[in-house]
């Protein structure tokens, strides 16, 4: 006996579905929130699962579906967007002995679908998530070498008593777990499991420090203490032997895969193509779902926006933002970009004021503390999408790891270029190549990039090479925690669990290469993907699309030789040869643009709006941070420094303190 509950929120109906005669899951495409709960010995209690998926239903506003069995309890929140008539989840196989909850989407189900159902599998539904029912009964754990998309699930196998959760291989979907008297809990957000109840919620040390230093934490851990997350390219099977082992069924590496191009023609046809084909798979839903793009006026964006234009898209929605209180200006850019697109453009601009007012619902849904304000235009730009009727958007998320946009990038190369030779200065000179470019021609800032790169030129084979300066300067955010509180973090312990991460990785990467993993692994899920992507979107009940993370991209980009990608110090190059037909020369040629806000001076400048969090009584009741550290952090913020990076870090830190007061504050109320 099993029993299955769908609300549909629409037409207000509560709907039970009970015993073994229930015919078919209804199968459905969805970006949404799952949650559930996993007995280890002790019986589940009543109604957690419906609190559970009540407390993400942003994620899914259109329905909620249930499953309850003795064992476990199944949740979802759901956001139609294929096969949207045709209920709910959770998704059953034919003699219902496989119950799965699935967030994300499957792009290859098509392919997958009609070889199931030659070996005689029965579809209830055209939608891509019922495959994964079929797929576990042929492939078991090993569906997740089948499928190519992005996803979390939980699948129950009732006939062997256990449960299988797994996440895709970039990180783009969610999912989060905590074991708790004897109970595993998990769910698309941290505050699924928070409001379980039973979950003793305080943070974690190690977590707040390794968020600060690394982007994100390492090795799975969260900043609150007993709430991990599955790691990108991870599942775990939890059963009856009262455990739950993590293990990956992908490495990096494994993209490195020979692609047969003869010349750079032939390669820049294979990455137009892929992309193309890229993008339509992502452009999967039924023919009334509205969808958009986020348009920045880069290359990446723009190279979409035109791509969509040329497979005959021209009446989309793009989303640009613009900042009131900011210098820089990129609406000539996105103007250029959309010429020919007949589509509505909503262009926001946002002021330092709305950061302010948004600050503390952007951090509810997060989850995390920030040391970076960008989460909250992207937060707002979301709701403008969701206020103008979209269900998903296309973002060119992605690119800058594929094909070196990034200025670590540079930096790495550079500092690499200058260890053959430490007292070269016409070596050092070459900083200019990795310096924002508005610091281009100042002698005073260049002296001063110059003194703080050549602290770190060497072990250029470590494979943490590429964020050895930031993890330095970083790294003293331990002298802001309380004295109890710095002997919780573990350094030596913590560095060996950062290495630990990549030990499977070929250590015989290109420098480059090794850049790559640490950013696709750290910065992309962990920070990108996660903070200013996922969280923000589904904030707002919007869904995010990554054509250049397609994993036939990817293994494309992979194999391209570095110097095509970073050509002397010219990022993307390869990616600008391919689409210089099409991308307008303005946008080819522009300086690279890093998407910021306002900065520490925002709080500065408003020390009435944030008293509250940086009062003695905050840090006696939170416990975390040294108040007298935080003084001396702020008057250290009111003065110049000669070394650019030092204040972009300090300013880090404020940022982080404040909004690590803001996020326990939510925390504690169950982030309602």
């Amino acid at each position: 006996m099993y029993v299955k509950l769908l609300y549909n929120r629409a037409d207000k109906q509560l709907i039970f579905l009970l015993g073994h005669n229930y015919s078919c899951g209804l199968g459905e495409d969805t970006m949404c929130g799952i949650a559930g709960m996993i007995s280890l010995g002790n019986n589940l209690p009543s109604h957690v699962i419906e609190r559970m998926v009540g407390s993400i239903v942003h994620r899914g506003p259109d329905s909620e579906g249930y499953y309850h069995s003795q064992m476990v309890h199944l949740g979802s929140a759901r956001l139609s967007i294929v096969d949207s008539k045709n209920g709910g989840q959770p998704l059953f196989n034919e003699d219902k002995s496989i119950v799965a909850v699935f967030n994300g989407e499957i792009y290859n189900y098509t392919e997958l679908m009609n070889d199931l159902i030659a070996k005689g599998h029965v579809f209830c539904s055209s939608c891509d998530s019922e495959i994964i029912v079929h797929l576990y009964e042929e492939f078991g754990t090993k569906l997740l070498h089948k499928i190519d998309g992005q996803f979390a699930f939980a699948i129950y196998d009732k006939a062997n008593s256990k449960v299988f959760i797994a996440r895709d291989r970039v990180g783009i979907c969610p999912l989060y777990y905590c074991v708790e008297n004897d109970i595993v809990y998990f769910g698309s957000e941290i505050k699924a499991i928070v409001n379980a109840d039973t979950v003793d919620l305080r943070p974690s040390i190690s977590g707040l420090y390794e968020q600060f230093v690394y982007w994100s934490p390492v090795q799975g851990r969260t900043v609150f203490e007993n709430i991990y997350q599955i790691p990108p390219s991870g599942y775990a099977i939890i059963d009856n032997t009262n455990s739950i082992q993590i293990k990956n069924y992908h490495r990096f590496s494994d993209y490195n895969k020979k692609f047969n191009y003869d010349s750079i023609t032939q390669l820049k046809s294979q990455i137009r193509t892929t992309l193309i084909k890229s993008v339509s798979d992502r452009l999967m839903c039924d023919s009334n779902i509205k969808w958009g793009i986020y348009l920045s006026g880069g290359l990446d964006s723009t190279i979409l926006l035109k791509l969509l234009n040329e497979c005959g898209y021209n009446e989309f929605s793009t989303f640009s933002l613009g900042f009131r209180d900011y210098k820089i200006d990129e609406s000539a850019y996105q103007s250029l970009a959309i010429k020919g697109n007949k589509g509505e453009h909503i262009k926001l601009t946002i002021s330092d004021d709305d950061i302010i007012s948004e600050l503390p619902n952007v951090i509810k849904h997060c989850e995390v503390p920030l040391y970076k304000l960008g989460a909250i235009p992207m937060y707002m730009l979301s709701r403008a999408a969701r206020e103008n009727g979209i269900k998903f958007v296309l973002s060119g998320e992605g690119a800058d790891e594929l094909f070196y946009g990034y200025d670590l990038y540079k930096e790495t190369l550079f500092r690499k270029y200058c260890s053959l030779n430490p007292a070269s200065n016409i070596r050092l000179n070459e900083v200019r190549n990795v310096v924002p470019f508005s610091n281009f021609n100042n002698s005073y800032i260049l002296e001063g990039y110059k003194k703080y790169y050549s602290k770190f030129l060497n072990g250029s084979n470590d494979f943490m090479y590429s964020m050895k300066s930031r993890i330095s300067e970083s790294f003293s955010i331990i002298d802001y925690f309380n004295r109890e509180n710095k002997s919780y973090i573990d350094l030596k312990n913590i560095n060996d669990e950062i290495y630990q991460q990549f030990s499977e990785e070929s250590s015989n990467l290109s420098i480059l290469k090794k850049c790559q993993a640490v950013q696709m692994q750290i910065l992309l899920a962990g920070y990108l993907l996660s903070t200013q992507g996922d969280r923000v979107l589904m904030a707002n009940s919007i869904e995010g699309r990554y054509p250049f993370l397609d994993r036939r991209l990817i293994t494309l980009a992979y194999s391209i030789p570095d110097n095509l990608k970073l050509c002397g110090y010219n990022e993307k190059h390869i990616l600008k040869e391919t689409f210089e037909d099409i991308v307008p020369h303005s946008i080819l040629k522009r300086k690279k643009y890093q998407y910021s806000t306002s900065g520490a001076e925002l709080f500065l400048k408003n020390t009435e709006k944030f008293e509250s969090y940086l009062s003695k009584n905050t840090f006696n009741k939170y416990g975390i941070f040294d108040y007298n550290a935080v003084l001396s952090l702020i008057k250290s913020l009111k003065q110049p420094s000669d070394y650019p990076q030092f204040n972009i870090i300090q300013s880090m830190k404020l940022i982080y303190i404040i909004t690590t007061h803001m996020l326990l504050e939510s925390a504690y109320k169950r982030f309602i």
